[in-house]
């Protein structure tokens, strides 16, 4: 393809920036789309890259020295780093996995770059990116870790040793298992080749939580925690759920640290079950647990960062009918909506309460707390159209299941106006305006019927 111009020849582009950016995103458009991507194009986009960058850093008048001749697109947002092992978020954000982790296991869930609410904190790899920046990095002499390098190959007979070790100590004395928990969570965090070890080590899971088996009695925290925290490092790795699903102690072990003493344990426990409930066949198994009434505990406490990890875990698990009638009986409803009212976590909140309004038993708790009021106050506030049309998808059925609501909201000329007018916006969802429009059929016949 001519005219981007040869980095290798000192000739640089005849190009404008603007005509090198949309080189760029015509060609990751013919990559994207291409089934099998020819590798003529996978060079030419990596060359329009440069290219696009040497134009901008000479905008700039300064380049990085580390990372001379690195496109920015190659850049994890976060660190500001080449990225070595680039994901995936469920919105199609890429950043490098170890930063992107951190982040969510210290609870956040929402993308850093667009603040959209993740529901699905799985990473999935950007093999493409991963292999663009491979290439230019060994075009432009920039070393990259080994796990880039070795596409996966984890660390040395010598490092797994070690590991080895480490989790040996956590049987002998509780003094050698602190030490032990405490490296095994640091390395856990950091290496992802540590967390592929207990995919492939016999029996590393029953040594790992041996400290805190059913037979035994250990009342320390920071033990508990350390050890909460290395499942939840843990279950990033596909291969280690499929795993942990088959050692039942695991989830029975992540219950126990739901009732910890320690708000901290308790939310990184829910933080844990919310990566195993990934797996739809862990459904079942983390409810016969008797997980669904310790997480409804964790959102009624406060704690912002343990409410989302909760709330998380809770989203995925209520789409089992079991689950959902233990969460309406444990009064689930009453629960949430003491969080809205308070408006703590309003989003993640009216998301759970439209899964639950599908429970005939949740829509009784929900007339009995008088949610309407609340309800039809929450949809006049400024909110994303997610929690808009959650809120109004609540209120429909509480109206079809209630008709003395429907005869409130009629009285209600606010209220009508706001459901009116949600039900023409031309910024609502579509379900937000199918559901208002719902509601507002069931006023005027209840309006005819009187009339």
């Amino acid at each position: 393809m001519a005219g981007t111009g040869d980095p290798d020849g000192g000739g640089g582009s005849t190009k404008s920036p603007q005509e090198l950016k949309s080189e760029v995103s015509r060609l990751f458009e013919m990559i994207a789309k291409e089934d099998e991507c020819k590798l003529e194009t996978v060079d030419e986009a990596i060359r329009a890259l440069q290219l696009y960058a040497d134009s901008k850093w000479k905008t700039l008048g300064k380049r990085p020295r580390v990372q001379q001749g690195i496109p920015e697109e190659f850049l994890c947002p976060i660190s500001k780093s080449v990225m070595v092992d680039p994901v995936v978020l469920e919105n199609g954000q890429t950043f490098d996995r170890l930063p992107i982790q951190d982040r969510l296991n210290e609870g956040h869930r929402r993308c850093p770059l667009t603040l959209q609410f993740l529901r699905d904190t799985r990473l999935t790899p950007n093999l493409l990116v991963r292999r663009l920046i491979v290439k230019c990095c060994k075009e432009q002499g920039f070393k990259l870790p080994n796990l880039m390098e070795d596409e996966g190959k984890i660390a040395g007979d010598c490092d797994r040793d070690y590991f080895e070790s480490l989790l040996d100590r956590l049987s002998p004395s509780l003094n050698d298992q602190k030490v032990a928990a405490k490296e095994l969570r640091d390395l856990t965090n950091r290496q992802a080749s540590v967390r592929a070890f207990f995919g492939e080590s016999a029996g590393a899971f029953q040594k790992l939580l041996n400290p805190l088996s059913p037979n035994k009695v250990v009342d320390n925290p920071d033990l508990e925690e350390d050890l909460t925290a290395i499942v939840l490092n843990l279950s990033i790795i596909e291969r280690n759920k499929e795993l942990m699903e088959d050692n039942p102690f695991v989830i029975s072990f992540l219950v126990g640290s739901l009732n910890s003493r320690t708000p901290r344990t308790r939310s990184i426990a829910a933080a844990a079950l919310s990566e195993l409930s990934i797996l739809k066949s862990n459904w079942r198994l983390i409810g016969e647990a008797g997980a669904i009434g310790p997480l409804i505990n964790v959102i009624g406490e406060g704690n912002i960062v343990a409410i989302v990890n909760a709330s998380s875990a809770l989203y995925k698990l209520l789409h089992l009918a079991e689950n959902m009638k233990n969460a309406t009986q444990a009064r689930a409803p009453s629960v949430i909506l003491q969080r809205i009212v308070k408006r703590i976590c309003v989003d993640e909140m009216m998301g759970l309460l439209a899964l639950l309004s599908r429970d005939l038993d949740a829509v009784d708790e929900l007339i009995n707390f008088d949610a309407v009021p609340l309800l039809l106050k929450v949809l006049g506030e400024d909110r994303p159209g997610q929690c808009k049309e959650n809120c109004v998808a609540i209120l429909d059925k509480i109206c079809s299941y209630d008709p003395n609501t429907v005869k409130q909201i009629r009285n209600d000329e606010d209220a009508c106006g706001l459901l009116l007018a949600l039900s023409a916006s031309s910024t609502a969802t579509a379900r937000a305006q199918r559901k208002a429009a719902s509601i507002v059929k069931k006023i005027m016949e209840v309006a005819s019927q009187s009339d």
